[in-house]
């Protein structure tokens, strides 16, 4: 992604909001926070992502710059898989999570933990005041893959204004697993083609007409989801997928069988997947 590529004929914004209004995922699964407002899906996150030896909070975290007096502000901060770790390393964290499902998980974290630096806000950022939810200016703000504001400019904006250091946002640069999977079987499943939901290029690109010239990086991982069998795939991906009759579940566990390697500990579907951080200065020090 470079300046070059930018076309200044097409309103970013809208190319956004466009995508994310015809994303069959969240259409269909009614948003992000809908999605995750479920208990045992929380936990399941929660459960895939703790520890700081996780893949990818080491990989948010380690791009961030975070000192011992930070104020950092999660927006979209899930179950407090990287709010917690970085709780340790900073002096205050306050994550933003609407999903109640998920703040619960995170509250619970933090009381095992004993955490005290740490203020969770229980609504969408779009829905997020300032001066009544937030003490802002945060020296670190970011989103972690939790960018399901359909206005992103407003979301930026309002990133911006809270934030007197450093602004970054972590999203995908293609496909994720599940939306690969579902790019393979909704049609069979739903009988309508799939429709993925915008990428990083459309964050960059949104960023250079509002002015702001990101750092950019890029990288890659294989993402490994690992079922002990054929039955427990089709349950891992049945609910996200809006699996419901037996036809259905037919058709997933068929894919499935062709997908999935066999490894000594059970079943593995492998995904290599491209993801962007994403990071600026909003009131940069200094001149040209």
């Amino acid at each position: 992604m470079t300046a070059s590529s930018v076309d200044a004929k097409l309103d970013w914004n809208e190319v956004w909001r466009s995508r994310m209004e015809t994303s069959t995922a969240l259409k269909r699964n009614k948003g992000c926070s809908d999605f995750w407002n479920d208990s045992k899906r929380a936990r399941s996150r929660a459960a895939s992502s703790t520890g700081d030896d996780c893949e990818r909070v080491a990989w948010v975290t380690s791009s961030l710059p975070v000192t011992p007096e930070a104020r950092i502000l999660d927006i979209g901060a899930g179950a407090g898989a990287i709010a917690v770790p970085l709780s340790r390393r900073a002096a205050a964290v306050t994550a933003v999570e609407p999903a109640r499902a998920m703040r619960e998980v995170m509250e619970q974290a933090v009381r095992e933990a004993g955490i005290g630096n740490i203020t969770i806000v229980g609504r969408h950022w779009e829905e997020t005041d300032p001066e009544r939810d937030l003490d802002p200016p945060y020296d670190v703000v970011f989103a972690s893959f939790s960018l399901g504001m359909p206005d992103l400019r407003a979301a930026i904006e309002k990133m911006n204004a809270v934030c007197s250091g450093t602004v970054a946002v972590f999203h995908f640069a293609g496909l994720p697993y599940w939306e690969q999977v579902m790019l393979d079987t909704w049609p069979a499943l739903h009988g309508v083609a799939y429709l993925p939901g915008p990428k990083a290029d459309v964050i960059f690109n949104l960023l250079y007409q509002m002015g702001i010239y990101p750092d950019v990086s890029v990288s890659s991982y294989e993402h490994r989801l690992s079922v002990p069998d054929l039955d427990a795939g089709v349950d891992a991906l049945g609910g996200r997928l809006l699996v419901e009759t037996p036809g259905q579940e037919d058709t997933l566990r068929e894919y499935l069988a062709a997908c999935l390697i066999e490894e000594d500990d059970g079943l593995v579907l492998k995904h290599r997947v491209h993801r962007a951080c994403i990071r600026w200065e909003p009131h940069p020090s200094g001149g040209a």
